[in-house]
């Protein structure tokens, strides 16, 4: 019998990112889908169920005191609650998506106010391309082609910034703020 001490593990890799998250009765509406489209895979929990707006930090470590300035900033954004439906599923080898088929501009405009936010603040965050808008519905599973779904929809009515760590399939809600005029 060894006596030696367990290795120590190294800590999980963070992606610090805003988000918009579902209420409740739509997360249900949501898991309810998953078996429905039969494509195998692996579903995400229904707490982690999100729709990504700006990522501030994909690292092994999140930079002292950036949370604290996200924070400040994103208390000071300001933005009507909008409405955003999804009634899209498009499956690829990697995931299976739920998305809108109309673009969702009010979100658009709110993602572009929060990064302007960000930039006047000085917090650097990762732009990568044009804004897609969708709900990861699960990993892995069948390739399939775009299908109409059964439309789901809700008013967001607040915004979250999520630190996940990244191999623990942990989401920590590290702030939250209602949408507000």
């Amino acid at each position: 019998m060894s006596t030696a001490p367990a290795p120590l593990l190294s800590p999980a890799a963070h992606n610090l990112f805003f988000a918009v998250r579902p209420p409740e009765e739509k997360i249900r509406e949501i898991m309810d889908l998953i078996p429905a489209l039969k494509l195998g895979g692996t579903p995400l929990r229904p707490d982690r169920l999100h729709i990504s707006l700006l990522a501030l930090v994909w690292n092994d470590d999140v930079p002292d005191g950036l949370i604290e300035e996200a924070r400040d900033v994103a208390g000071a954004v300001r933005m009507e609650p909008m409405r955003v439906i999804f009634d899209r599923v498009v499956g690829g080898t990697n995931s299976a998506l739920l998305r809108p088929s109309e673009p969702l501009e009010a979100l658009r405009m709110f993602r572009e106010r929060l990064g302007f936010a960000l930039i006047n603040a000085g917090v650097d965050f990762q732009l990568d391309g044009r804004f897609s808008p969708h709900v990861t519905l699960l990993y892995g599973g069948e390739p399939m082609p775009e299908i109409a779904v059964e439309p789901i929809g809700w008013t967001v009515e607040e915004f979250v910034l999520i630190d996940s760590h990244i191999g623990l399939t942990h989401h920590e809600t590290v702030g939250r703020w209602r949408l507000q005029g």
